[in-house]
């Protein structure tokens, strides 16, 4: 049974759902939880060669504590308002640590992926406060219901705004999202967004994940790149002979 910190109105749901991003200040995840995720993305982001600042296949690095954070209530219990009862967490998108520090980051609004063939949600779960001055995620809200440009293009280009003449008049409409440490930035991955540029003295730490309903017309689900965090797996095709 979820916490009260774990579950959400009817009007934060309405909230996600009409302008594509929850913020949750306070979801009620555990303090030294945080802490040792922190120190894993911080310890391999100290290894990277200069300049980098992402860490990814978080969880294959380390299963059993990735799994206490992603699978913990404070996000499963918003995450089941979202998506239903069954809810997966993705290994081959996201999965990620992110250590920007000042100055380090490049603004561009993006989708994290091209139309919504499954559905992704985007976790930002945040180990320093985020902040318009650290580089707090930058949103532009209802890009969600903005036409799927993508692959293929005449000139190529993907899910960057900025390759996309169509959605040009979006690109001035983008908020700042403050969060504070220990709260969790939820939005839809056809939704707009950026990192901001970091201008402040101190690097603003998190990691990102992803997760989406359980597919219920995949017969052959693949456990090397998802994982059950709710509910279960289930198929429910009609292809099966009377």
């Amino acid at each position: 049974m979820f916490t009260e910190l774990s579950t959400l109105t009817e009007q934060q749901a309405r909230h996600f759902r009409d302008l594509g991003y929850l913020r949750l200040p306070d979801p009620g995840l555990p303090g030294d939880l945080l802490g040792e995720v922190a120190e894993v993305v911080r310890a391999r982001a100290a290894r990277l060669p200069a300049g980098q600042a992402k860490v990814y296949r978080l969880y294959q690095h380390d299963r059993a504590l990735m799994h206490r954070l992603v699978a913990h209530p404070a996000l499963t219990g918003p995450l089941t308002a979202l998506l239903g009862p069954n809810v997966i967490y993705v290994l081959n998108r996201h999965n990620q640590g992110s250590l920007n520090a000042s100055g380090a980051q490049e603004v561009r609004l993006h989708r994290d992926i091209l139309q919504p063939t499954r559905g992704l949600l985007t976790v930002v779960v945040y180990f320093e406060d985020a902040t318009v001055e650290t580089g707090c995620t930058w949103i532009v809200p209802g890009s969600h219901r903005a036409p799927y440009v993508g692959v293929p293009q005449p000139d190529g280009g993907g899910t960057w705004m900025d390759e996309h003449p169509e959605l040009a008049e979006l690109a001035d409409q983008a908020v700042p999202v403050p969060v504070p440490a220990g709260g969790v930035l939820l939005f839809d991955g056809t939704v707009f967004h950026t990192a901001g540029q970091n201008t402040g003295g101190t690097t603003r730490t998190s990691v990102v994940l992803g997760y989406r309903a359980a597919d219920e017309l995949n017969a052959h689900p693949d456990p090397d790149r998802q994982i059950v965090v709710a509910g279960a797996q289930l198929y429910r095709g009609n292809d099966r002979p009377n």
